[in-house]
């Protein structure tokens, strides 16, 4: 977010409204950049990384450890959507809402399905870690914290 408003309170509404950054005018066009890359590290990691999950859209593979999952392509877009941006929680309606294209009508426990097979899935291939995490009252996230 870049602004002219510079309150505290302003910076903390724009930062809980779902901004990434908040940029004060004046501002150091070094500064803005710096901050860029620091947010797309963070949501597009670099391939020399080392992460456990690779997908493929094209595809609709997924590899977790090196090693294959057999997806559903609604199981492919659950995790898909899920770890393109790890550690922010989904609720079960913003799930539903983004791996149903065709706007079916399903309901909570269909998402809780899905994670449910998902997650056992993905522990055969990694038993050792859970990635995909419940949020009690509220969603569900990934996140490849160990």
């Amino acid at each position: 977010m870049l602004t002219a408003r510079v309150e505290e309170i302003d910076r903390l509404l724009g930062l809980e409204l779902g901004a990434d950054d908040y940029i004060c005018k004046p501002f150091s066009p070094r500064e803005v950049m710096a901050r860029v890359k620091a947010v797309l590290r963070r949501t597009h990691p670099s391939p020399d990384q080392n992460n456990i999950l690779q997908l493929d859209e094209a595809c609709f593979r997924a590899t977790l450890n090196s090693k294959l999952l057999k997806l559903t392509p609604t199981e492919f877009r659950l995790l898909q959507r899920l770890a393109a941006q790890p550690g922010r929680v989904y609720s079960r309606d913003q799930l539903m809402d983004l791996i149903y294209e065709d706007n079916r009508i399903v309901t909570h426990r269909t998402v809780d399905s899905h994670v449910k097979n998902l997650r056992k899935k993905m522990l055969e291939q990694l038993p050792e870690r859970v990635l995909l995490h419940s949020v009690y009252g509220v969603g569900y996230k990934f996140e490849e914290q160990r």
